[in-house]
C-alpha cells in the first residue's frame, strides 16, 4: 500500500444506525500511522502529541518485548491515561449521535470496516496484531511522544 494514500472507506449511516453501533460499544477501532500523518515524521509527532494530551487517545500493545504497540481511542473510563491495555468497552469517542470525528478523520480500521445488517461487519483484516506491526517502524516515535503527552496531561 502506498503510505501517501489515507483509505477512506463507505459510510452506511442506515446500517450504523439501526445497530446502534455495537461495534465502538464492544471496542475503539485502531488507528493506523496513516491516520497521523505518516510518514511525514513531523506530522506524525504533532498529530499524536495533539491526540494523547486530549485524554480522548491512548497507546495500547499486542506484545511489548516485541515493540508491537498501536494508537486508539479510548475506553469510555479509563481516559487520560497515554498508556492503557484496557482495550474491551466502549470507544471514547462515542456520542448518542455517533462518533464524534468525522468520517475522514476516524481511525482507518472505523473507517474501512464494511457494515452488514445483522451485526455481522467485516473488519477487513484491520486486526489489532496487524494495525501494531504498521507501528513497527514508528516505535521510538511514539515512546518519545508518550513522554511528551504525559507531560501534558
Amino acid at each position: 500500500m502506498n503510505s501517501n494514500i489515507k483509505p477512506i472507506g463507505i459510510e452506511n449511516l442506515e446500517i450504523c444506525k439501526a445497530c446502534g453501533g455495537k461495534c465502538c460499544k464492544t471496542y475503539p477501532g485502531p488507528a493506523t500511522p496513516e491516520d497521523f500523518g505518516a510518514p511525514d515524521i513531523k506530522k506524525l509527532r504533532e498529530n499524536l502529541i495533539e491526540a494523547l494530551s486530549t485524554g480522548k487517545w491512548t497507546i495500547d500493545w499486542i506484545n511489548q518485548d516485541e515493540g508491537l504497540y498501536f494508537v486508539r481511542p479510548a475506553v469510555k473510563g479509563f481516559e487520560g491515561s497515554v498508556f492503557d491495555h484496557n482495550y474491551l468497552g466502549e470507544c471514547a469517542l462515542l456520542t448518542p449521535q455517533g462518533c464524534s470525528l468525522d468520517f475522514e478523520k476516524r481511525p482507518e480500521s472505523c473507517r474501512m470496516l464494511i457494515p452488514k445488517i445483522g451485526e455481522k461487519c467485516d473488519p477487513q483484516g484491520y486486526t489489532r496484531l496487524a494495525v501494531a506491526k504498521r507501528w513497527k517502524e514508528y516505535y521510538d516515535i511514539l515512546m518519545d511522544v508518550a513522554i511528551e503527552a504525559e507531560n501534558m496531561i
